[in-house]
């Protein structure tokens, strides 16, 4: 049996003490994980069933956890991930900033089946000073979290998890928005649903009660560049998880140019600004 790994002594959670920007933790509270974080509305905490949202299950299917992996999962949430990773037989370990997240997981983990509890761990930190050896685990998972570093704290995130994994161990990564989506896809989907009646607002981040918490939009290049920066040999590529083609009749639009549409947001180079999802599979070599 795998030895457990144990979170080092003497490390603690603290807002950092210089000027740089950094977001605090009392930010992340119930409200932004129960009525505004992606998968909010598939969650069930009354129930143990598998309520992992289509977004986080496109990342696992990258994770493929096994018997025996020892993954972390930096900025756990609700705890959906380590479940996931629980329920194939790998030792889960969920790490996150906030008290409210951790709450949650713990009520979720209430309702699990007894035997996944010896395989779930989860502790309150911080990403740029993760609490635990190096070479700790096999995988280290940040989805849905590059996006509310500041550039500085990603830096210092991505070397400890670089730190924390064994060679050739992966560090997968799901975030978004894209950025060039919000710059250039944005204004012509909202001008396409103009054109079907439909008006969106001009800044697509006014349609999220908690966007300023993202501080670092992350395109293809800038987020493969910070990932060999760090140490690892990375792959980033887009996908389009939740599609703006909308395959209704158009008042306006005629067949010829919704097949058009079409036609653009499948091909390069204008798929590069119409997914919105942004992946990374990264890999730590010595």
């Amino acid at each position: 049996m795998t030895e457990p790994v144990r979170p080092c002594q003497g490390l603690h959670l603290a807002e950092h003490p210089d000027d740089r920007p950094s977001t605090s933790s009392n930010s992340y509270t119930d409200s932004y994980y129960l009525t505004a974080c992606e998968g909010y509305d598939q969650l069930d905490l009354g129930s143990d069933r598998d309520t992992t949202s289509p977004r986080l299950i496109a990342a696992l299917e990258l994770v493929k956890p096994e018997p025996g992996d020892r993954i972390l999962d930096v900025g756990c949430g609700r705890g959906e991930t380590i479940l996931y990773c629980a329920r194939h037989g790998a030792d889960a370990y969920g790490l996150d900033y906030s008290a409210a997240a951790l709450q949650i997981v713990q009520k979720r983990l209430s309702t699990t089946p007894h035997a996944l509890h010896a395989r779930i761990h989860i502790a309150r930190g911080d990403a740029k000073r993760l609490p635990f050896k190096d070479g700790s685990f096999d995988k280290v998972l940040m989805l849905d979290l590059v996006e509310h570093l500041h550039p500085w704290e990603l830096e210092k995130a991505l070397a400890e998890a670089r730190r924390l994994l064994i060679a050739g161990g992966q560090l997968i990564i799901h975030t978004a928005p894209n950025r060039w989506y919000y710059l250039l896809g944005y204004p012509l989907y909202r001008l396409y649903q103009w054109s079907r009646g439909r008006r969106l607002p001009p800044d697509p981040r006014s349609r999220f009660p908690f966007h300023y918490l993202h501080v670092n939009e992350q395109d293809i290049l800038g987020l493969r560049r910070s990932l060999q920066q760090a140490g690892f040999e990375a792959t980033v590529w887009l996908e389009n998880l939740a599609s703006p083609v909308v395959e209704e009749p158009s008042p306006v639009l005629g067949p010829l140019v919704r097949l058009l549409v079409r036609f653009l947001l499948q091909s390069y180079p204008f798929r590069w600004v119409f997914r919105n999802d942004i992946f990374g599979l990264a890999c730590k070599r010595e």
